[in-house]
């Protein structure tokens, strides 16, 4: 039986010097692409975190609120006109305030903030640690922190992570931080608190012209019935809830909710369309990088491709030959790529708390790029080669 000699291989493995210069390049166009990839899919993440939180069937926001960050709200009044409809079995709002939140840790500025409102009954919001600490806030003028808020805001933690005794104000007032929630920032906020809900009409008694519990920023329903109701029961109440009130309200499932905003963020805003040019570039420079990699190995074997070609080997040998190189190549620099992401993915997600999520996915994804930005590369060194008389080689 005989054996091939693994040219493709041998070609790359046979100076260990230009292999590592090679596999540096492929690296650090594929780290380039993964930290722009990361970061639009964190800016497409972070704003649907607290949607992934909700434990109801339905959600209802103003329709007015064109993405999340936008403070624009409807009527108490109608989650519980809601609870006439027979397929309803219960409602709790979720309020939200930005524009008058303005916290400060003594000696440090004020920043705004993102506060959000405990249901009043428990299991509504998935959130780290929140049904633990739920007995803390029962005091007035006290607040959960997000552990992941940025560190702008000067919070001061113990060695359990917890919040020290500190003088807090929100909204010129004191608070007291009393314990902590899982949560994490987004492009529009950069930390949070949450308080009970009776907390909004001490903190911010000009909410909603002076009715401050009277407005709602996230309405959650739940539906009579043991498990997940069906597509077409979801469509049929939320059609029947709208009708309630049309145009001050839409409601749809917390996945629809989700939908929306990530299309929101990734068609509608400048920034996802910066990551993705970023992405884009770091293709062109790997293809450059590459290129220049596999052109000179080309060159420097030119002589035994001739006379390879000389012999009759035909032009989609070398074709297959450059390929088996290229996907070597991209294989040789996206396995540290891969590395060196996961440790600036956690670095960058502990200090800003954005989540900078790797998964199989989105790491086939960049994957798929290296390849074929070396495949790219490689098929544009391979020209010469497949264009020239082998006589002309020597």
């Amino acid at each position: 039986m005989i054996r091939r000699t693994p040219l493709a291989w041998k070609n790359l493995v046979h100076a260990p010097r230009r292999l590592l210069l090679a596999t540096a390049g492929v690296g650090f166009a594929a780290v380039l692409m993964f930290t722009q990839n990361g970061f639009k899919n964190a800016l497409l993440d972070s704003p649907i975190a607290i949607i992934k939180k909700l434990d109801c069937d339905l959600v209802a926001v103003s329709t007015a609120r064109y993405m999340l960050s936008v403070d624009q709200r409807f009527p108490r009044n109608l989650l519980r006109r809601a609870l006439a409809d027979p397929a309803v079995d219960a409602v709790e709002p979720v309020l939200i305030e930005r524009l008058l939140a303005q916290v400060r840790v003594a000696g440090h500025p004020a920043r705004a903030i993102r506060v959000i409102s405990v249901p009043n009954s428990p299991g509504w919001l998935d959130i780290d640690n929140l049904e633990k600490s739920r007995a803390k806030i029962q005091p007035a003028g006290t607040a959960l922190v997000d552990r992941q808020s940025r560190v702008e805001y000067q919070f001061e933690w113990d060695a359990n992570g917890q919040p020290k005794k500190q003088v807090v104000e929100l909204a010129k007032k004191r608070i007291r931080l009393v314990g902590t929630i899982q949560l994490g920032t987004d492009f529009a906020n950069e930390g949070t608190l949450m308080v009970r809900e009776q907390a909004f009409a001490d903190y911010f008694p000009i909410r909603g012209s002076g009715k401050p519990l009277e407005v709602v920023d996230v309405g959650m329903i739940r539906l009579k019935g043991d498990g997940a109701p069906s597509p077409e029961k979801l469509a049929a109440v939320a059609n029947r809830l709208e009708a309630l009130a049309e145009g001050q309200w839409v409601v749809m499932t917390p996945k629809q909710l989700e939908t929306r905003e990530t299309e929101f963020w990734k068609s509608q805003t400048p920034v996802g369309k910066i990551f993705s040019i970023g992405t884009l570039m770091g293709f062109i420079v790997g293809v450059i990088i590459c290129y220049q990699i596999l052109y000179t190995s080309l060159q420097d074997a030119m002589p035994e491709f001739a006379t390879l070609k000389a012999m009759g080997y035909p032009n989609r040998f070398f074709v297959g030959l450059v390929t088996q190189q290229s996907v070597l190549l991209s294989l040789f620099g996206f396995i540290p790529a891969l590395i060196v992401t996961f440790g600036l993915y956690w670095s960058v997600e502990w200090f800003s708390g954005l989540p900078m999520r790797l998964n199989v996915m989105r790491a086939g994804m960049v994957l798929l790029l290296t390849t074929a930005m070396c495949l790219t590369s490689g098929m544009l060194a391979l020209r010469k080669l497949l264009r020239a008389d082998p006589a002309s080689l020597f």
